[in-house]
C-alpha cells in the first residue's frame, strides 16, 4: 500500500524556513544527495520528510497551490510548548464526531502546517 514518503516545498528563504520546522517540528537538517539544483532536506527521527528547493518568485504562492501538510502529534503539551515560543500564529479545531484535535500553525512564506492530536476523553 502507498504511503507518503516526504513533502517538498518551494522556498526563497531557506534558513528561514528551516528554522520554522525545527521550532515546531523538532526536525533537524541531514544529509541531502548532490543533486544538480540547491536545496536541504529535513529528518524526522532517520527519515528525510521534507525536502526545501530554492524558488525564485516575486511574491508567495497564492493559497490552494500547495494548502497544507499535517504530521501526527503524540505528546501534546510539549509541541504546543514549542508553537507558542515560536511565535507563528496557530489556531486549534476538532474534527467532528472523532477525538482529534488539530493545530493549524502559518509558517513564513505563507506555509501552513497541521499537527493533529488526540483529544482527551
Amino acid at each position: 500500500m502507498p504511503g507518503l514518503d516526504h513533502v517538498t516545498i518551494d522556498t526563497r528563504d531557506a534558513p528561514t524556513m528551516i528554522r520554522f520546522f525545527e521550532s515546531i517540528l523538532g526536525v533537524k537538517e541531514g544529509y541531502r544527495p548532490p543533486f544538480p539544483m540547491p536545496g536541504h532536506w529535513l529528518y524526522l527521527d532517520d527519515k528525510p520528510v521534507i525536502h526545501l528547493l530554492f524558488a525564485s518568485r516575486a511574491t508567495d504562492f497564492p493559497p490552494g497551490i500547495f494548502n497544507h501538510v499535517a504530521f501526527s502529534l503524540f505528546e501534546f503539551e510539549p509541541a504546543l510548548a514549542r508553537i507558542k515560543e515560536s511565535g507563528y500564529r496557530y489556531e486549534y479545531r476538532d474534527i467532528p464526531e472523532t477525538d482529534l484535535g488539530q493545530v493549524f500553525i502559518y509558517g513564513p512564506e505563507g506555509v501552513k502546517i497541521e499537527l493533529q492530536y488526540k483529544r482527551p476523553i
